[in-house]
């Protein structure tokens, strides 16, 4: 039990001290256990979040890919028309080619230790041409939120054929009204979402505070920045891909997340009083799902000195 370590002051040495500074008066923990409780429920609710940050990358990724490939071939990043006139016009085909070096860089290296050379240079073998899903799969995030800037659209009825926005729009975003009924000022906007995602998302997976310090007063607060993003993220794919958003609600997903990042949870890794049931109660299990809050959150109990949480998948 947490109860046994009698000091958690080495514990938390080793973490950073400078990102749990705010944490005390924010989250209302005080104790050396209540720090180490929220330093491993902050992490968890983080953990909550990779499923749905990575289901949005790779349904955004794979819709404009379809849509682009269909209309304009395997290599649509070369055939399609930009506008050179406008600002940053050649930002998403440099994120292509980033890829691309990035593969063949990739492929240098396992030749060296192949032929065992001892430089790249010294490589004679001719590099392979890598295929539309190589290219695709090396690509970061940044693509697919530089794919729907001016540079790729045009409002000429002449060249609409040439570029890839609007006529690729309905296809890649079957759900496009979520974001605005205007095509073109709901690509603007997703433009401006998936850079707030695209944020938060190197925020989470390079271990930085993960609610919003601008919006937080409190622990109420802070967690509701959290949850706002889920929301976020949870639009986006709908926009998208209306049936994967279904597929994830059915597995519970973003419910899952919702319970995770709440005050309740939060709560179990702070206080460790937990409630002891009387197995033998008639309707316990029905007494626990109430405690449940309709399914939003995690009932934590102590059962034979073990301590256990009962809570609702999906």
């Amino acid at each position: 039990m947490p109860q046994r370590i009698n000091d958690y002051k080495p514990v938390l040495s080793l973490l950073s001290t400078a990102r749990l500074a705010s944490v005390p008066a924010i989250f209302n923990v005080h104790t050396d256990l209540e720090k180490y409780g929220f330093s491993l429920w902050i992490q968890n609710a983080a953990a909550s979040l990779y499923p749905l940050v990575q289901q949005l990358e790779l349904v955004l990724r794979n819709s404009v890919d379809k849509a682009a490939r269909t209309r304009f071939g395997e290599r649509w990043w070369d055939t399609i028309s930009y506008d050179t006139t406008k600002d940053n016009h050649d930002k998403f085909i440099n994120c292509i080619r980033d890829a691309e070096r990035s593969l063949l860089k990739k492929w240098k290296a396992k030749e060296v230790a192949r032929l065992g050379l001892s430089h790249p240079s010294q490589i004679t073998t001719t590099p392979p041409v890598f295929s539309h899903d190589d290219i695709i799969a090396a690509t970061t995030f940044s693509t697919w939120e530089n794919v729907f800037l001016e540079a790729l659209h045009t409002d000429d009825n002449a060249k609409k054929n040439d570029f890839l926005w609007p006529n690729s729009l309905p296809k890649a975003l079957r759900r496009l009204s979520v974001i605005d009924n205007k095509p073109v000022e709901a690509r603007r906007k997703l433009l401006n979402l998936l850079k707030e995602i695209r944020d938060y998302r190197n925020r989470l997976f390079h271990h930085d505070c993960i609610w919003i310090k601008i919006k937080t007063v409190d622990k109420q607060t802070a967690i509701e920045s959290i949850r706002e993003k889920i929301n976020l993220i949870e639009k986006i794919i709908t926009a998208i891909s209306p049936v994967t958003n279904r597929a994830l609600t059915a597995w519970g997903m973003y419910e899952n997340a919702r319970r995770i990042c709440s005050t309740a949870e939060l709560s179990i890794y702070t206080n460790l009083n937990y409630q002891v049931p009387n197995i033998a109660t008639p309707g316990l299990l029905g007494q626990l799902m109430l405690q449940t809050n309709g399914g939003k959150e995690t009932v934590p109990m102590m059962l034979q000195n073990e301590a256990c949480v009962f809570y609702k998948l999906r």
